[in-house]
């Protein structure tokens, strides 16, 4: 064990921490508690000679001299280092007014914990409104030219905060309140509305100023999802598995009749899918039950002290989930807690065809909750969260926790958890939208997609409504690499199945336990580093 690069990684991610207290409080610390940090120009320049200087003393280390075990931690802290760097050279601090998601992400977080521990929640949430007016004012001298599509979403954002500051006002009346909490209240929707105002105020940047470009979605292929392909390759691959998705496609049709087009069977399976209770409780009853199904199955092992809860989407966060949406429990959190957020649009339509075209948007949720739920999301990120090296669970590629979700939703065909008619049909379209998302996510970066064309090809290919193409495509403006990570990583878990549960006789639970035991990083460097 090479101790100067354990060194390293404590001081980087110690200070990290001690000078992010939000992102402390989020992956569970309690020292950055009702906390906000710091948002200005010198804080960022600090941030970035902080990576430089990290990204040296890695260069300082012999690689020969690290167990494999650390080269995994190497590689992941390089990955990230490069990323920020590259966001700073870009002048993403400069087009992303994000300040008011950073405070609604706390202010929800501590609301989380005000269920079991309403004393701190409070005093959390009292010292996060004192504060939020001075970041805020730091935080909107940042922003020069705002891209286009992430000021619309700032816009949605600060139109849906009035929901939350109205939850955290009732929750400080019923807890303990006091006679400051109405001004504190009053003064964060001021704030809020400057900081919206300012923000709109400013010239745009140009159209399509989100995307990375060529040379940095090829690196972020590389080194954050762990493959040697390129960008073209991507794309023929892409096309093929376009191709071949769309011929088991129409072969799951068949049983339906040989003239039902793919579209046509699940628009009638939807149109005829009425949930008998409301949203919430279907999918927090279908997620029970494959809980049940996988542990009787031995198909992965469950770890000790974690629970899920299955809750509806607040309305600030409505316009960033299609559908639902997973928020692990923080990294260094004693209780394992994950939510599950079910995003119920139909609430927000009047008549009972608006809202019953919503509601099918739902349609094949076991699919959704295996994805999210068990043994998806929420089991990989408690089971990483129990890695012995610390560090280790701030790391969270893309390429890993969802190529894993699709992978589960594929042992819930093959075990027959779920033997419902139309589920092969529903998976292989769901497959197609994955495959789908490699095109855009490769187009929209490097310029030759823009936000309309990328939510046009969505509607065409997949039948998205409008609301939920345009859902899709704000978070793949912010977050290049990960759309495509679904099925790459998907196809990543087969070929390493085909490895060692085909070619070693592995079992299904050990492959499984072995995969989850390194934390969420490339299934490339797991099998690199991890295998005898």
């Amino acid at each position: 064990m090479n101790t100067k690069f354990e060194g390293m990684l404590d001081e980087y991610f110690e200070s990290v921490l001690r000078e992010n207290p939000t992102y402390a409080t989020l992956v569970g610390l309690k020292d950055g508690e009702g906390k906000v940090g710091r948002a200005g120009l010198d804080f960022e320049l600090k941030q970035e000679r902080r990576r430089r200087r990290t990204l040296a003393a890695l260069d300082a280390v012999s690689p020969r001299d690290l167990s494999n075990e650390q080269h995994l931690d190497r590689l992941a802290l390089r990955a990230r280092l490069l990323r920020e760097c590259e966001d700073f050279q870009r002048g993403r601090h400069r087009l992303d007014p994000n300040a008011l998601d950073h405070l609604l992400n706390v202010l929800l977080h501590e609301l989380i914990r005000g269920e079991d521990e309403p004393a701190r929640a409070a005093r959390n949430l009292r010292s996060l409104l004192d504060k939020a007016s001075g970041y805020l004012d730091e935080a909107v001298t940042l922003i020069d030219r705002p891209e286009p599509v992430w000021r619309r979403i700032m816009d949605q954002t600060a139109s849906g905060a009035p929901a939350l500051f109205e939850a955290v006002q009732s929750f400080l009346r019923r807890v303990s309140p006091e006679t400051r909490d109405a001004p504190r209240i009053l003064a964060i929707q001021k704030a809020f509305a400057a900081y919206r105002e300012s923000v709109m105020a400013r010239p745009l940047a140009t159209e399509g100023a989100f995307a990375v470009g060529v040379l940095t979605l090829q690196r972020r292929v590389r080194d954050e999802l762990g493959l040697d392909d390129t960008l073209g390759e991507i794309e023929t691959l892409a096309a093929s598995e376009i191709t071949r998705v769309g011929a088991l496609l129409q072969k799951a049709c068949r049983r339906f009749g040989a003239r039902k087009r793919p579209a046509q069977i699940i628009e009638e399976a939807r149109s005829q899918w009425r949930p008998k209770t409301d949203l919430v409780a279907v999918y927090r009853d279908q997620t029970q039950a494959l809980v049940r199904a996988f542990r009787s199955a031995k198909a992965v092992t469950f770890p000790p002290r974690e629970t899920l809860e299955v809750r509806l989407v607040p309305e600030f966060m409505r316009h960033l989930f299609p559908t639902a949406a997973y928020t692990q429990p923080g990294a260094f959190e004693k209780r394992q807690r994950g939510i599950f957020w079910v995003n119920d649009l139909s609430v927000t339509k009047k008549s009972d065809a608006e809202k019953q075209a919503e509601l099918a948007q739902h349609f094949g949720l076991s699919l959704t909750c295996a994805h999210e739920a068990y043994p998806g999301h929420h089991l990989q990120f408690v089971t990483a969260n129990r890695h012995p090296r610390k560090w280790r669970r701030l790391f969270a590629h893309a390429v890993f926790y969802e190529g894993w979700t699709l992978w589960c939703e594929q042992m819930m065909v093959d075990l027959r958890i779920d033997e419902s008619p139309w589920l092969q049909v529903q998976q292989f379209h769901d497959a197609l939208w994955r495959c789908q998302r490699i095109l855009v996510d490769v187009r929209l970066q490097t310029g030759r997609y823009n936000y309309a064309q990328a939510a046009a090809h969505l509607r065409r290919h997949l039948g998205f409504t409008t609301a939920r193409a345009e859902a899709d495509v704000n978070w793949y403006t912010s977050q290049p690499g990960v759309p495509m990570s679904y099925w790459l990583g998907r196809l990543e878990n087969e070929r390493l199945r085909r490895r060692l549960i085909v070619g070693r006789g592995w079992s299904l639970q050990r492959f499984n336990d072995w995969l989850l035991s390194f934390g969420t990083l490339p299934q490339a460097w797991i099998e690199k580093y991890g295998l005898d």
